[in-house]
């Protein structure tokens, strides 16, 4: 049997959060902090729609931005470009982070002893480097694919390794300063005005957080 859809239809409203109505005189307050606190983060936002370019977060991603437009440059052992010169896998990755400013050393294995690198076990993106033991290093594009070049008759290209193969990444490492560009300050700044406007406009509440499940206020 078909259900009867000509009653209006409304939802069970648990009792796990109750709320306290504000006085009428602290609603204009409250509408005033809000107002207050939403005009520097126009303001960021309108100034980042102007000034910045929409894939230039951080250095890390232009550097790798920069090394995908290699794509199809031929390899050649000890060359850090331009692409009429070839590239091998640590000049790529060294030409690509010296393009935003960022210097690296020259070779794999000294990369890997250096202190301009850390590792990353987590949240991995586009442009931090991976490492095939201490003879190769390529960069991170997405999950099992890198951007390399890979080997003498090749050219620079995405190549996808496969778990369980004899050719399985050794170390994921971020190279440290890629992510202190203007746009992670703004960033960070950000989100100190909204966690600080946030907490000036609940001052002047009188909302009350109940604990789901319990009459315990938290």
């Amino acid at each position: 049997m078909r259900p009867h859809l000509t009653r209006k239809f409304t939802l069970p409203i648990g009792r796990h959060h109750e709320r306290v109505p504000a006085s009428s005189s602290q609603k204009p307050q409250k509408l005033r902090l809000l107002a207050r606190s939403l005009v520097p983060l126009i303001a960021a936002f309108t100034l980042i729609g102007l000034v910045a370019p929409p894939a230039s977060a951080s250095q890390r991603s232009d550097a790798f931005s920069w090394a995908f437009r290699q794509i199809g440059c031929r390899y050649s052992w000890g060359g850090t470009g331009p692409c009429s010169r070839g590239y091998d896998c640590s000049g790529l990755v060294v030409a690509a982070y010296r393009h935003v400013g960022i210097r690296l050393p020259r070779t794999t294995y000294e990369m890997l002893h250096s202190s301009r690198i850390v590792r990353q076990n987590h949240h991995r993106r586009q442009g931090d480097l991976v490492f095939f033991g201490d003879g190769h290093v390529t960069l991170y594009f997405w999950r099992h694919v890198v951007l390399q070049a890979p080997e003498p008759g090749e050219k620079v290209q995405l190549t996808r390794w496969y778990p369980g193969s004899s050719w399985v990444p050794t170390g994921y490492y971020r190279v440290v300063g890629a992510w202190n560009g203007s746009m992670a300050r703004l960033s960070r700044w950000v989100h100190r005005m909204m966690v600080g406007g946030h907490l000036r406009i609940h001052q002047h509440t009188t909302l009350q957080d109940v604990a789901v499940r319990t009459r315990r206020p938290l």
